[in-house]
């Protein structure tokens, strides 16, 4: 562990973001964390195989980002078993990954959906003016 704690954002900035930057990972990130969402709704949805689903969760949620790791965004300071790393607590990954799912598939289409928004009517009087 570090001697003093970070801030997330100054974690999810400085530390997870530079480790993830292959777009090919993210997506595989981001797919681990949809699909460990999909699987704690489709537990809930059956809880008589909730034993089963306590001991494939971490291997539904990690897996993927793991391997995108392994195969497309190697670290030889980090290494490829991620969950093996001292220097941070696991929660700060886990927490990262769906912080960057969140980034990727909701805030950043929203925010670039306002800005089209906002430009509408800059367009629609320089069309009406046009012709």
């Amino acid at each position: 562990m570090t001697d003093s704690p970070k801030a997330f954002s100054t974690f999810y900035r400085d530390v997870y973001l530079p480790e993830h930057r292959q777009p090919l990972n993210v997506a595989l990130h981001i797919f681990g964390t949809l699909a460990g969402l999909a699987w704690v709704a489709a537990t809930l949805a059956a809880p008589g195989f909730w034993k089963l689903a306590v001991l494939l969760f971490p291997v539904i949620h990690g897996a993927p980002g793991l391997i995108g790791h392994r195969l497309v965004e190697r670290s030889e300071a980090v290494g490829d078993a991620r969950w093996r790393r001292s220097d941070f607590p696991a929660w700060l990954f886990i927490l990262a990954n769906h912080r960057l799912t969140a980034e990727r598939l909701v805030l950043t289409p929203m925010a670039a959906l306002a800005r089209g928004l906002r430009s509408a009517p800059a367009r629609l009087r320089r069309r009406g003016t046009s012709g």
